[in-house]
């Protein structure tokens, strides 16, 4: 008597569901295979640029300090176009912003390859074009993200969010090796000229595609999305809200923390680590992360349906990476190293995508780009406080006592941020299941 197959876990039958979803939906609705390739182009071409522009600081003054002065002023702006330039994104068609803001992209890129090719490149043009992308890639960014919003359905976007970060963390790990020995092969300033030129070809090819989804149309206006809620307020027996209230303040001060205090840092460390050894297996370090962020896309995928539910998902990476720090403090061993790594890379891609995710799916589509703004300052635009904190703290301490000031720090905003939660629930009950849109304000 033959034996009956074993029965398939139902975990892997909702993976196998969703996989399926998702591919059918893909063959129906074009955007989000445009988007995806979109994204894989772009992420070619930055990837190029990501290595040639600090050889090119270094080649010119071999000073780290001017390094990070450049970093700096790319950042800069997405804080002051937060303050100033808010609620633009709101007026403006997001996806129309991006390509104007990608074809600046190539004037940029291509300009700065025939500079170099020239030998006419000097770091205080380095400064000026710095700060002139940094203007573009603070509306380039939220713009991007609230295009994402706006054009793909809202059951796709978890998943959707979590197939671009294995793609993008693929494409960055594997990439760059690429990059440097095209630099590395040339003895002149040739192969650098050529990585810009390369990233400028990236994104050009990329117009076509974001005008293909222009053409096809977003599918959340905002005027559905005002229907829908006035239709909801009827229901429950409410009067109609005059303007729709807007996600809580205290949630973008989680991501500011998330940034300076958990994740950011290991933009710093991490280099700093594979110079302190010298030792080429801790290059390793790049598939261990690889490895961690692909496990954690594949757990996800499925959105909470709560701002309660989300925050407590990101105490919980928050605890991970503290664990993580303990162990780089405890020893830095390759197997340590590695596994440190890992956690880190896992906890910041499951963090990224539940709280993008969230926020897409709960925003109001008149508010799409304000919030993606909002977003953009509080992540990417907080990069430079979290690599100048833990620049300092490297400077006047050693790697595992930065280590352990940083797991410290994180299990001080841990306990406030469970302690906040369980104000916000106590006086709110209703937060656990209500959406960003309806939430009180924090």
């Amino acid at each position: 008597m033959s034996e009956r197959p074993a029965p398939v876990p139902p975990r892997l039958r909702r993976r196998f569901a969703t996989a399926a979803r998702l591919w059918r939906i893909g063959r129906r609705e074009p955007r989000f295979g445009w988007l995806l390739l979109d994204n894989l182009i772009t992420t070619f071409g930055a990837s190029f640029t990501l290595i040639a522009l600090p050889f090119l600081v270094m080649r010119l003054t071999g000073s780290a300090f001017d390094l990070g002065l450049t970093a700096t002023i790319e950042a800069l702006p997405s804080v002051l176009f937060l303050f100033f330039f808010g609620g633009f994104l709101d007026r403006a068609n997001p996806i129309r912003v991006l390509w104007i803001c990608r074809a600046l992209y190539v004037v940029i890129n291509a300009s700065m390859g025939l500079l170099i090719w020239f030998g006419l490149m000097t770091i205080e043009i380095i400064y000026a074009l710095a700060l002139f992308g940094g203007l573009v890639w603070a509306v380039a960014y939220p713009a991007g993200r609230a295009s994402f919003g706006l054009y793909i359905r809202k059951g796709l976007l978890p998943a959707g969010n979590a197939l671009f970060a294995v793609a993008s963390s693929l494409a960055m790990m594997l990439l760059p090796m690429l990059a440097g020995s095209l630099i590395l092969a040339s003895s002149d300033s040739h192969g650098l000229a050529i990585a810009f030129w390369i990233d400028a070809l990236s994104v050009a090819a990329s117009l076509w595609l974001l005008a293909a989804v222009r053409r096809r149309g977003p599918v959340r206006r905002p005027a559905q999305d005002s229907s829908a809620d006035a239709r909801l307020n009827v229901a429950a027996g409410s009067p109609p809200a005059s303007s729709p209230a807007i996600i809580p303040r205290s949630y973008y001060l989680y991501l500011l923390v998330s940034t300076v205090l958990v994740f950011g840092p290991v933009q710093i460390l991490l280099p700093v680590l594979l110079v302190e050894h010298g030792d080429t297996r801790y290059f390793l370090v790049y598939v261990a992360q690889f490895a961690g962020i692909t496990a954690a896309a594949a757990f996800a995928g499925r959105a909470s349906k709560g701002l309660a539910g989300v925050i407590v998902k990101l105490l919980a990476c928050w605890a991970v990476a503290a664990l993580a720090y303990g162990l780089l403090a405890w020893n830095a061993s390759l197997a340590t190293v590695l596994a440190a790594f890992c956690l880190l890379a896992g906890a910041s891609n499951f963090y990224g995508i539940q709280s993008l995710s969230w926020l897409q799916r709960s925003v109001a589509a008149q508010h799409m780009g304000r919030e993606m703004t909002w977003f953009s300052a509080a992540t990417m635009g907080a990069m430079p406080l979290a690599t100048l904190l833990t620049g300092l703290l490297l400077e006047r301490l050693r790697f595992a006592a930065t280590t352990q000031w940083l797991m410290a720090l994180i299990a001080l905003s841990l306990l406030a941020g469970v302690v906040h939660l369980r104000l916000r629930l106590a006086r709110a009950p209703v937060l656990q299941t209500l959406r960003g849109p309806t939430a009180p304000g924090a």
